[in-house]
């Protein structure tokens, strides 16, 4: 697990635990000072925050931010007050590795889409909540959020992690901290990072053996020497359960953008089947445009009348070989059906099979063709049409999220 030293500045000092209040902890020694020393007691990255520039205040720090990053050797995240993709490219020319967005990607959703098609690996997405409320403009506004139904439509836009930092971590216990923060690592297949959460030792070591937990941002505690940086850093490193110290996995290296090859294995006689698995098709694209998704009855150039049924698997198979995942739909297969090839073909070729059916409160037992599959998706088949389609689409690239973190080794 990474440790993540940080310096927050706030009018020019160096300051720890810039609650919601305003309140801030004053220190003597200057923030570029602080940040030369985590950086020759060993730091592996630095974590700076212009906590004026968070507030929206037009006076702020970003002198001596520049100074950092021009001095440093190691990288340097940034975070306070980014807002526009014009500040953004700013910051990665001055020489910053990463740069952490807060607000603006609460208020915008876009425009973390683009910075982050920009500088694949280099956005990260900071999460600051108060009694389980995602809070803005410098922690100063609660929003309407909850941040379990933030997440899974961030991961989508191809950052490179998430950080939460809970608020009231700084004056109470850290176990509803990290629950909700455990909560986050289970939702994202993406690398988490805690802020705030760690005031001893025993923080860390804790922090240590939660999923998908790749690092933790830690100030007051290093700054005021209730433990070294050396030590932090040795607890962090004991029986490592994550790919750290390693900057951010496979999945958040590529930012999620890396396609993913979906085959779509269902009947594609009548009219209606054609609508729906096209309709199916577009509620997957449309909530994870990293997602391929190949129906072969329309997507191949070939002239399928013409050949004969070898000649026909032979391109299925091709078809299936380069898929990542396939996805069936289950109800009314037939064993001599294409479907049932495919389902066979996907299974002995070891892929990774999502079923989907109709719910049937009547059957007993899965059939044999549900009973290949790693995951079923079950829908309502009496609700509302694009309201079902919207739904198996979260469900399906939610799987698929989780199993390309399962396949990248998490």
């Amino acid at each position: 697990m990474l440790i993540l030293p940080e310096v927050q500045i706030y009018k020019g000092k160096l300051v720890t635990r810039s609650v919601s209040s305003g309140n801030h902890i004053f220190h003597d020694i200057p923030p570029e000072e602080a940040a030369w020393k985590f950086e020759a007691e060993g730091a592996q990255w630095l974590h700076v925050v212009d906590v004026d520039a968070a507030r929206g205040r037009n006076a702020n720090n970003s002198d001596i931010v520049h100074r950092i990053l021009k001095r440093a050797s190691i990288p340097v995240q940034v975070a306070g007050g980014v807002r526009t993709l014009a500040q953004i490219s700013e910051w990665f020319e001055a020489g910053a590795a990463r740069l952490v967005l807060g607000t603006v990607a609460i208020t915008d959703h876009n425009l973390v889409i683009e910075a982050a098609n920009r500088h694949p690996g280099g956005i990260i997405v900071n999460l600051a909540t108060k009694d389980d409320w995602v809070m803005i403009d410098g922690w100063k506004t609660q929003t309407s959020y909850h941040p379990q139904s933030l997440v899974y439509d961030l991961q989508l836009t191809g950052i490179a992690g998430v950080i939460h930092t809970d608020i009231d971590r700084f004056e109470g216990d850290a176990s509803d901290a990290m629950a909700l923060t455990t909560e986050l690592c289970r939702e994202l297949s993406i690398p988490v990072y805690s802020s705030g959460t760690v005031h001893r030792l025993d923080d860390i070591a804790r922090l240590r053996y939660l999923p998908n937990i790749h690092g933790a941002i830690v100030g007051h505690a290093l700054i005021v020497g209730t433990f070294t940086l050396a030590e932090a850093l040795e607890v962090a490193g004991q029986a490592e359960t994550s790919p750290e110290p390693e900057m951010i996995n496979p999945l958040a290296e590529r930012g999620l953008q890396d396609v993913t090859r979906a085959y779509l294995a269902s009947y594609n006689l009548s009219q209606a089947d054609r609508w729906w698995n096209r309709a199916l098709r577009d509620a997957i694209t449309a909530e994870n445009p990293y997602v391929e998704v190949l129906i072969p009855q329309e997507d191949l150039e070939i002239d399928q009348p013409s050949l004969s049924p070898r000649e026909l698997q032979v391109h299925y198979e091709r078809e299936l070989d380069k898929a990542d995942v396939v996805i069936t739909i289950l109800d009314g297969i037939q064993n001599e059906a294409w479907t049932g090839f495919e389902c066979g073909y996907a299974r002995a070729k070891g892929k990774y099979l999502i079923g989907i059916h109709a719910q049937d409160e009547s059957a007993e037992h899965p059939s044999r063709f549900e009973a290949m599959c790693d995951d079923v998706v079950s829908y309502h088949s009496s609700g509302e049409l694009q309201a079902s389609l919207s739904t198996i689409a979260q469900e399906l690239n939610r799987r698929v999220l989780l199993q390309r973190q399962t396949f990248n080794g998490q």
